[in-house]
């Protein structure tokens, strides 16, 4: 009854400080559900709850179907449309960002990352990446998704979403290949997660060609039939288990492909149909169980011992985005807009959320780390959200 309890608090919580800060503030709802699982935490309320194989089981199914609502967002064919310079722009953002954020971490605070550099620049590089969702989000409130300046931002983010996936690859990899044992072990690992990619891979690529004949039969299939949804259900939970089979965080990849799989087999119909259904159990249902997971790991502690780290976190990324952005950029938008785009390009908190609850779930970052990290996720939206929204405002009119 206590997991109900909590399911109740979180979902007032949300019905009213969320839907406040998302209709005032255009912040989304999921931060209120992660300081609301920080706050429960430093409190000691709800915690055997938290630690229950029942929430932990919510949790885990909320994080794996809010991957494959990203997994059904991906344009693939926008994606293929992408010029040279988002892809080139998008690499030398992030990487930049977080080889900067990793050199702070490996020699700022060794003991955080394991002493180890390559952990150090993954949770740098995860950290790095764009939230499109946001950029989405503002772009059309004003009307500037389909201009040059929303198409460049939204291509970002597009590309992002398979850099993301990449890096989460190599996190998942992370703990088996650093695993303490012997060569052959690590080797073995190594062998099983690389073949577990390319088999999630090679039947993403299947389902992709063989949507060519079953979108034709599929049209056929009335709208309110029963075996759409079971179709749905049947790739996303195939896609985990089998990925999941090898080593198990693959499932979480998986399920990203899952829902690009999806998004292949099914008429474009049934994917706007069965949309917000999907998007209902992955956000409003289950999603809450994972942010508030996340919120529940944050230490307050940790947090009022090291308000540097968060300010250096946020200080490297606003630097490296806004400055590179003018250079990538400004010839081709201007010099204002360009800044404006580094500001957007700031947003956060999409894939890279899992990635660092990875890491510390595995024990390669400490909690102080991630602590910070996802304070500074939460600090950097309202400044990111503020500043984008108000300039797109001003230069509106310009913005072509």
């Amino acid at each position: 009854m206590d997991i109900i309890l909590l399911a109740l608090v979180t979902y007032l919580v949300i019905a009213t400080i969320g839907y406040a800060i998302h209709k005032y503030l255009r912040m989304p709802w999921m931060f209120t559900v992660v300081v609301l699982g920080m706050i429960l935490s430093a409190l000691g309320l709800f915690q055997g709850v938290m630690e229950s194989a029942n929430f932990q089981f919510l949790s885990r199914m909320g994080m794996l179907f809010f991957l494959f609502t990203i997994g059904i967002d991906l344009e693939l064919e926008q994606i293929r449309k992408l010029g040279r310079y988002i892809v080139v722009g998008d690499i030398a953002l992030t990487l930049t960002e977080g080889f900067l954020l990793a050199l702070f971490f490996f020699f700022g605070f060794p003991e955080f990352v394991s002493h180890s550099f390559i952990v150090a620049l993954i949770a740098g590089i995860a950290f790095g990446t764009v939230g499109e969702v946001v950029l989405l989000a503002i772009l059309k409130e004003f009307e500037l998704e389909k201009t040059r300046f929303g198409q460049l931002a939204l291509g970002i983010g597009v590309f992002d979403d398979i850099f993301e996936v990449l890096a989460l690859a190599v996190v998942i990899a992370l703990p088996a290949l650093g695993a303490g044992g012997s060569r052959s072990v690590a080797s073995q690992s190594s062998v099983i997660i690389v073949l577990s990619l390319a088999g999630i891979l090679a039947a993403t690529i299947i389902l992709s060609q063989a949507g060519k004949f079953t979108r034709r039969y599929l049209e056929r299939v009335p709208n309110d039939s029963f075996v759409i949804p079971f179709l749905i259900l049947l790739i996303l939970f195939s896609f985990i288990y089998f990925g999941a089979r090898g080593f198990e965080n693959m499932g979480v990849v998986a399920a990203i492909f899952g829902g690009i799989a999806v998004k292949q087999v099914l008429p474009e119909g049934f994917v706007q149909q069965y949309k917000k259904p999907i998007f209902f159990v992955a956000n409003i249902f289950l999603g809450p169980f994972f942010f508030l997971s996340l919120g529940g790991k944050m230490s307050l502690e940790a947090l009022l011992a090291y308000p540097f780290v968060i300010l250096v976190i946020i200080a490297i990324s606003l630097f490296v985005r806004l400055t590179l952005s003018y250079l990538l950029f400004h010839r081709l938008l201007g010099k204002r807009q360009s800044l404006v785009m580094g500001v957007g390009l700031t947003a956060k908190f999409s894939t890279s959320v899992v990635s660092e609850n990875i890491l510390f779930s595995t024990g390669l970052i400490a909690q102080p780390l991630y602590s910070a990290i996802m304070a500074a996720f939460i600090i950097l939206k309202p400044i990111i959200v503020g500043v984008f929204s108000r300039s797109l405002a001003m230069m509106k009119e310009t913005i072509q």
